[in-house]
């Protein structure tokens, strides 16, 4: 049979994402005025929305948009993944 990747884990130091994350949180889209973070961070909308919950619907099979399962897991910053 063949082989393929269902789901996998991604390791981003916390520093990254929550840069990331912030890159992003005041968008707003013009067709509607509203925050873009507020349509990619699922149920917490932009209010809620943190780095975490921003990855894991971004990560989440079930969204619709992800093309498989994706465990974002945010590493302390220095650390190394174990």
């Amino acid at each position: 049979g063949a082989k393929a990747v269902l789901e996998y884990q991604l390791f981003y130091r916390a520093r990254y994402a929550e840069a990331a994350f912030a890159s992003c949180q005041g968008v707003r889209l013009p067709a509607t005025g509203g925050y873009a973070i507020a349509t990619m961070c699922g149920r917490y909308g932009a209010q809620l929305c943190t780095a975490q919950r921003w990855l894991d619907f971004q990560g989440d099979k079930n969204n619709g948009l992800a093309p498989l399962q994706i465990d974002f897991r945010l590493l302390p910053n220095g650390s190394e993944p174990g």
